[in-house]
C-alpha cells in the first residue's frame, strides 16, 4: 500500500470542489509554501538544457507528433494549476461549457490560443486565459510559474505547451465560480487521489494505451489533458508531496 504522510494528505470527502459563490477572504497555503522551492529544484534537475521539463522520452514525444498534420499558423498555451484545495495539495481543472463548438463538455487544464495582440509570451497566454475562464478575485500576480513542459500538438495539429503553476493561496469551492461562456465547471481533484484512480484504456488517435483518471460523474480526464497530467504528477508531484 502507498505510505501515507498526515502533513499532507487527508480524507478524500472535499477533493473535488465546484465553484459557484464569491467573497472567501484568501490565505496563504502553507503546505505550497513549503512545497514551491522543493518543486521549482526538482524541475531545474529534470529539465533539459533549454529548460523544458520533458513530459516522455524523445521516442515517444516523436511519435505522438506523427499522430496529427501539425498546424503551424497556431499556437497554444495550457495553465496546470497546482492549488490548496482546503488544506489538500491537488490540481485543477475545468469542464468545458457544453455550448462550446469544439471539445464540449471535456476536462481540460485552463488554456487557449496565443494572442499576438495581447500575449508577450506564451506563458502570458496560460494566465490570461486562466483568469478568463476560471474568473473570482484571485490574486493573479502572486502565481508562481515553476517552468514549461514539452509541447504537445492537439487533434487539430496546433501546438500546446503546459506552464506548471503554483497558486499559492488556499482556494475552496467559492475561489473560482468559472466563466459561463466557456466552462461548465471547475474542479479540483487530490494528487492523491489521482494516483489511486489512475488506469489506461486504448486510444485510436495514439495507437496505445493512453492514461485515463476517472474522477468521478462527468469528471473523466482523458485525451491530451491525461496525458499531460500523468508524467507531470509522477516525476514531480509525487516525490514532492509523498
Amino acid at each position: 500500500s502507498r505510505r501515507r504522510h498526515t502533513r499532507y494528505w487527508r480524507d478524500w470527502s472535499s477533493d473535488v470542489c465546484s465553484s459557484d459563490l464569491m467573497g472567501q477572504r484568501l490565505t496563504h497555503s502553507k503546505i505550497l509554501q513549503e512545497a514551491a522551492p522543493k518543486l521549482r529544484q526538482l524541475f531545474e534537475k529534470r529539465a533539459t538544457e533549454n529548460s523544458v521539463f520533458p513530459l516522455y522520452s524523445s521516442k515517444v514525444q516523436e511519435s505522438i507528433w506523427r499522430t496529427v498534420p501539425i498546424n503551424p499558423e497556431r499556437r497554444a498555451a495550457i495553465l496546470v494549476p497546482l492549488v490548496s484545495f482546503e488544506g489538500v495539495p491537488s490540481l485543477l481543472f475545468t469542464t468545458r461549457s457544453s455550448s462550446l463548438p469544439t471539445h464540449a463538455s471535456e476536462v481540460s487544464f485552463p488554456g487557449g490560443h496565443w494572442d499576438e495582440g495581447e500575449d508577450a509570451s506564451l506563458e502570458a497566454t496560460a494566465v490570461r486565459e486562466a483568469k478568463e475562464e476560471l474568473l473570482g478575485d484571485y490574486p493573479w500576480e502572486t502565481i508562481e510559474i515553476i517552468g514549461k513542459a514539452t509541447s504537445i500538438p492537439s487533434e487539430k495539429g496546433t501546438p500546446v505547451t503546459p506552464f506548471i503553476g503554483v497558486l499559492p493561496y488556499e482556494i475552496s469551492s467559492e475561489t473560482f465560480p468559472g466563466s459561463p461562456d466557456e466552462v461548465d465547471n471547475v474542479f479540483c481533484v487530490s494528487l492523491e487521489k489521482l494516483l489511486d484512480i489512475e488506469t489506461t484504456e486504448p486510444s485510436e488517435r495514439f495507437k496505445t494505451n493512453i492514461p485515463v483518471f476517472p474522477a468521478g460523474e462527468d469528471k473523466k480526464i482523458w485525451g491530451l489533458t491525461a496525458v499531460v497530467t500523468r508524467p507531470i504528477l509522477h516525476k514531480l508531484l509525487k516525490p514532492i508531496f509523498s
